[in-house]
């Protein structure tokens, strides 16, 4: 199958057209030509269509090769141009090829006119992906330089100790030039108490090893202010040399809005440790046979939480909690939480109801933690049996299951209007004997533990 070819012959004879056409036939080519023979026809037809190839006569009445050429580099527009002469001399054939044009055919050698174009077509299609790749490699440098350049985040390249290159949000972020950032050790514009720390991780970094990506510090902004910052950095080669790519964010907003809770958290803390304290003696002045369980039970389930491994903010949440657990006994009867004797079946479930009156005396107290929950269930069992709702399993939350065992063990050891302490040995025999039937796997464990490896003791009992 005869290949394609669109065709712009710049030529005076029809003639010589018509045998340039036959021996481009003849070469496997399927031509669709125009003929132009001045400059006005040639620019016209070079604005108004694709051409894949140019052939060129050297000298015409009213054009000639050259004129050709430079009205071909006027428009901008990548096509070979072939020069065909019936008679040209070496010296005029080399001035074309200065000129622009990509071969020279003899017209009595017109054969070779078809792998001239073969060659040239091919050249012209490398020199277009070429054309295409460059284009697409500005575009993308251009794209990137403009992220580079304006987002709003500090981006430098660190090698050596110092600033190696550095986007403009670099400066914008401390204040200094970037001449000033480049100009000395980066570590001179970082808080001096910060400085080893980001050296020592810049350094370990450099040599490989695993790190976190990111991490913060203070800065001296040029204005003489601290600033944090929080700093992001990846191991890159830079220039043939290990470096590491940076991206600083101030943060200086963040830390400041994070020690404002911290200081709002804790002062919710003490608000409610006051609350507590003012409730725990309330209690106790209502049920003077039970002074001090809430206490030693705080004190028995800050012990297990710890031995589980849970974190500060839970432990403290569960000592809390357990100060004051028998809240809701302020709505049950004086005389029945003092009775020297056992309970009527009536006067159990008036205490039983206990949990339930905690919950609504803590339900709408702000707090850190879930006092209100770990309230409600601490008298709840794992398979079901407990109190008020029956929950089982994980319905408990964790510090009820903490909380449940801890009441136990401290009521069993304690003494009783209505009986003698039974002894620290029996209420832990009662934990172990019911262990994953009313009480937590894990949280028996950990009480078994504290009291028989480790020595535990229940202060004041």
């Amino acid at each position: 199958m005869k290949k394609p070819l669109r065709l712009l012959m710049v030529e005076d004879s029809e003639d010589d057209a018509l045998l340039t056409i036959l021996a481009l036939r003849k070469g496997g080519y399927d031509p669709v030509y125009e003929r132009v023979e001045d400059a006005v026809t040639m620019r016209k037809a070079l604005l108004e269509k694709p051409w894949d190839v140019i052939i060129c006569d050297y000298q015409m009445p009213q054009f000639n090769g050259p004129a050709a050429i430079a009205i071909l580099k006027e428009t901008g527009i990548d096509i070979p141009l072939i020069i065909v002469s019936g008679a040209i001399g070496e010296e005029t054939a080399v001035e074309c090829m200065r000129l622009g044009a990509c071969d020279y055919i003899m017209k009595s050698n017109l054969p070779r006119l078809a792998s001239a174009i073969e060659r040239e077509l091919k050249e012209a299609e490398s020199r277009l992906q070429l054309k295409q790749a460059e284009e697409a490699l500005r575009e993308s440098e251009e794209k990137y330089r403009n992220l580079f350049e304006n987002v709003n985040e500090a981006i430098f390249v660190a090698q050596d100790g110092k600033i190696v290159f550095l986007n403009p949000m670099t400066a914008m972020v401390t204040g200094y030039s970037s001449e000033e950032l480049m100009k000395g050790p980066f570590v001179e514009f970082i808080h001096p108490d910060d400085q080893d720390m980001v050296i020592e991780r810049h350094v370990r970094r450099i040599k490989g090893e695993e790190l976190p990506h990111i991490y913060s510090f203070r800065i001296i902004h040029k204005d003489g202010n601290i600033r944090w910052v929080e700093l992001n950095a990846v191991l890159i080669n830079w220039k043939g040399k290990t470096a590491t790519l940076n991206f600083l964010s101030n943060i200086t907003e963040r830390k400041q809005a994070e020690e404002q809770l911290k200081q709002t958290l804790e002062s919710l803390r003490k608000a409610v440790g006051t609350t507590i304290q003012v409730m725990v003696s309330a209690v106790e002045t209502r049920d003077p046979y039970t002074a001090g369980h809430q206490v030693r039970s705080a004190d028995i389930a800050r012990a297990i939480a710890t031995e589980m491994g849970l974190s500060p903010e839970k432990i403290e949440g569960i000592h809390m909690a357990g100060s004051i657990h028998d809240i809701g006994k302020l709505s049950i009867p004086a005389e029945i939480l003092s009775k020297p004797a056992r309970l009527s079946e009536i006067e159990y479930s008036l205490v039983k109801e206990h949990a339930s009156k905690g919950y609504d005396i803590l339900k709408d107290v702000e707090s850190p933690w879930p006092l209100a929950q770990i309230v409600y269930q601490h008298h709840e069992r794992m398979d079901g049996s407990g109190y008020p709702r029956k929950l089982k399993g994980d319905e408990i939350i964790m510090e009820a299951r903490i909380m449940a065992v801890a009441d136990v063990v401290e009521a069993m050891a304690s003494h009783r209007p209505y009986r003698p302490g039974l002894g620290i040995d029996a209420a832990l025999n009662e934990i172990e004997k019911n262990r994953g039937i009313f009480y937590d796997n894990t949280v028996a464990d950990a009480c078994l533990r504290l009291f028989r490896e480790k020595g535990f003791q229940i202060e004041g009992a």
